[in-house]
């Protein structure tokens, strides 16, 4: 159910024309739905709390921060509106094809994204965001899920041993940048006409090492192994970064996969509807 003041947020929902509701894949803490009204088109997202969004390592802050300072230049949807409490927003829904792991695995794939994450290097996040340290984020996430699921733990701890050695292969020594760090299949939207992608659901925005968004990509999308180069080049790091360096980053991404994937398996205590972040 959606509560009445969340509803009312959506332009349009008040005009005397019952707005056309259907419900979005959803995620380990929030409902998303797409709402259209005599306004427009929208989609309401229904956050967790805020203490339940805290354990896996979500800033509401910073997420709504960085969304609109990303769809002021077209990479993500515009914010239209978000609760004081942060319990829902709303945002302008996206035209576009979400786009699966297999085309972001193509040429075209590639320019696109690469194009977006060029554009997230190019931002100037406030000087009041930290820059985030993702390899603590990764053990946080282990920690949690070997305390809900003790029996993984071997496989998790194994995972996040190799991301503690991948970590010091990636390097140091890039400029900070707004990073998404979450630009797999689902939040990324090819829009028509081609160009940037539009990327979705922020919630682990963070300023950090430019390596990461690549990295997490390279993660989710296996037909990328052995095109490291390339997808350094699409991103425009080629002469910051080599393969091993983008290697070693996205095995701090396998072990942050790795503990999602054991959270979902055990819910994280909250209620599942599948991975939406």
């Amino acid at each position: 159910m959606i509560p009445p003041q969340a509803l009312a947020a959506v332009p349009g929902s008040g005009s005397g024309h019952a707005p056309r509701i259907t419900a979005l894949a959803g995620g380990l803490v929030n409902r998303a739905f797409r709402i259209e009204t005599s306004a427009g088109v929208f989609v309401l997202r229904l956050n967790s709390s805020l203490r339940e969004s805290a354990l896996l390592g979500v800033d509401r802050r910073i997420e709504i921060a960085a969304q609109r300072l990303a769809a002021g230049i077209g990479l993500a949807p515009r914010v239209v509106a978000v609760s004081p409490d942060h319990a829902f927003q709303v945002c302008e829904f996206v035209a576009g094809e979400t786009a699966g792991a297999r085309e972001l695995a193509s040429p075209s794939g590639m320019a696109s994204l690469g194009a977006s994450l060029r554009g997230l290097r190019a931002l100037q996040p406030p000087d009041d965001w930290r820059d985030a340290d993702l390899l603590a984020r990764a053990r946080r996430l282990v920690g949690l899920a070997t305390r809900r699921a003790p029996g993984g733990a071997p496989a998790l701890h194994a995972a996040l041993a190799t991301a503690e050695a991948g970590w010091i292969a990636a390097g140091r020594g890039r400029r900070p940048c707004l990073v998404h760090s979450d630009p797999n299949p689902g939040n990324v939207v090819m829009v028509p006409g081609g160009g940037p992608a539009v990327l979705l659901d922020w919630e682990y925005a963070h300023v950090g090492d430019p390596l990461q968004d690549p990295a997490a990509w390279l993660q989710a999308c296996p037909a990328l192994r052995g095109h490291e180069l390339e997808l350094l080049r699409a991103c425009g790091l080629e002469g910051e970064a080599d393969p091993v360096m983008l290697a070693g980053m996205a095995a701090v991404y396998a072990a942050l996969g790795a503990a999602w994937s054991r959270l979902v398996e055990t819910a994280a205590g909250v209620a599942l509807d599948g991975r939406a972040n």
